[in-house]
């Protein structure tokens, strides 16, 4: 190889590598923001999101199911609600008195399972090693974040508990922690905030409750409001038998369910096909409760 040669081949791997470059650029660089994008691929990025989110909008409304994934709860005092004044507010027929649609558990988990994505708890490990290093643990903060398949960070919440709220069981308050912070990263992941509020277990009250309020998640306005939705409807033999499933797998006794069911509701409710939504979804949020009040 003559010395010419030699000194041309720095030259042209230059230019191999600067071609290279060229072909990896992208045609528009990432702009500080998004504002910053030429008009047309800004337009075309808003009308692709717009036509994903109906799309979702549309799946959600079909796949979730109220009581099993979301429901709502008596919200008007006796002051404002006649129903409410003889305890009879799950009777009550004015949409204005109930919340707005609560999103449970099952629904994160669907949403999740829909788009593709995984669920991690980053700070989880700290409170194990605390448990293991006998630490007297009071309250419990955990963050949910939620991956793409590429392993990049979507959204993330917030779940918060108090080891007083679940009888000093730690397990107990870990898990009803994991569950908020993951319906909290569900809800910011979808944009899902404007339909869905938080679960209906952190609202206060429960079977009857004449002042239930929403707590500091706040309700948020549904798509089509609870006006268009009336008052909840009666459980599905679907919801019967998967209540009777649960039963039979957390070990616990039907008439003690029933009996407790019938105090709660003040005799309205007497067996599970007598519930509504509302009463199967409060009942639902009950069972894991009674579950650790059992004795061992």
């Amino acid at each position: 190889m003559t010395e010419a040669h030699c000194e041309a081949l720095p030259a042209l791997e230059s230019e191999a590598a600067a071609r290279a470059l060229a072909v990896m650029a992208p045609a528009h660089p990432q702009p500080a923001s998004p504002l910053d994008l030429p008009a047309e691929v800004f337009r075309a990025g808003l009308d692709r999101r717009k036509a994903n989110r109906a799309a979702l909008m549309e799946w959600v409304r079909a796949a979730l199911v109220e009581g099993v994934d979301f429901g709502r709860i008596h919200t008007a005092g006796k002051g404002k609600c006649a129903y409410a004044a003889r305890g009879l507010g799950h009777e009550c027929p004015d949409a204005r008195h109930w919340s707005k649609p609560s999103l449970f558990k099952p629904g994160a988990e669907k949403i999740s399972g829909m788009l593709g994505v995984t669920v991690h708890y980053p700070t989880l490990h700290d409170y194990e090693q605390a448990a293991l290093h006998g630490v007297d643990i009071k309250h419990v903060i955990l963050r949910c974040e939620i991956r793409d398949a590429a392993g990049r960070v979507v959204a993330d919440g917030v779940g918060a508990r108090t080891l007083s709220q679940d009888y000093g069981d730690l397990n107990k308050a870990l898990k009803m922690a994991e569950k908020s912070a993951h319906i909290d990263a569900a809800l910011r992941m979808a944009g899902l905030s404007e339909v869905f509020t938080q679960d209906i277990e952190d609202m206060k009250g429960g079977f009857g409750n004449d002042q239930g309020k929403q707590d500091s998640a706040g309700v948020a306005a549904g798509d089509e409001g609870a006006e268009a939705q009336g008052a909840p409807a009666a459980i599905t033999e679907a919801q019967r038998r998967r209540l009777e499933a649960r039963l039979d797998e957390l070990g616990l006794e039907r008439e003690r369910v029933k009996a407790w069911l019938r105090r709660a509701t003040r005799g309205r409710v007497g067996h599970f096909a007598d519930m509504t939504t509302s009463d199967y979804a409060i009942l639902d949020g009950k069972l894991a409760q009674w579950t650790q009040e059992q004795p061992a």
